[in-house]
């Protein structure tokens, strides 16, 4: 693919998980429910998946910039910035099994978040804690299962985003990706 296709093809992946995340295409995880299943996370790594890592990377800092403009909380949407970009790193690992790639997309994105929710929560909004804890009591279980969120979150979105690469990559008869 040239250079130009993965800018355009970039463009229009940012542009679609900016449309996702206005008409909110997102289902709440039933153990914390202000966690959520983000669809607009499948386009961006539909877009690393053709055209790589930097291409993957810029998609996501459009939609972060087109929800910082559209009135999103700037934390907000640096958190979920923070938690794809970990998780396309992890994809990107030189590893030749699919597997170990989420597993490592998996891990990273876990370890980014659970550093990012320590210090949203003890650093910065000190009294959302209270409100975090209503659901599951404790400390350890809220980083538990948001570390859980994170895993079935790399998986939903690598599976989706690598299965319409691999549908698309057939009927155009492209070459495979290297990401």
């Amino acid at each position: 693919m040239r250079k130009t296709q993965k800018l355009a093809l970039t463009g229009v992946m940012a542009a679609l998980a900016l449309g996702f995340s206005i008409l909110r295409l997102e289902m709440p995880y039933p153990v914390l429910p202000y966690l959520k299943f983000d669809a607009a996370e499948v386009p961006v790594t539909i877009a690393f998946f053709f055209c790589g890592l930097k291409y993957g990377v810029a998609a996501e800092v459009i939609h972060y910039l087109g929800l910082v403009a559209r009135g999103s909380s700037p934390v907000d949407a640096a958190m979920k910035l923070l938690a794809v970009i970990s998780m396309l790193l992890g994809l990107a690992a030189p590893l030749r099994s699919a597997a170990l790639k989420v597993l490592c997309a998996a891990v990273l994105r876990s370890a980014a978040m659970t550093a990012m929710n320590y210090l949203y929560l003890f650093v910065f909004f000190p009294h959302f804690l209270s409100y975090a804890l209503q659901y599951v009591g404790s400390v350890i279980a809220l980083y538990a299962y948001t570390a859980v969120f994170n895993v079935l979150h790399t998986v939903l979105s690598a599976g989706l985003a690598w299965a319409t690469y691999r549908a698309v990559a057939r009927r155009l008869s492209l070459e495979p990706s290297h990401a």
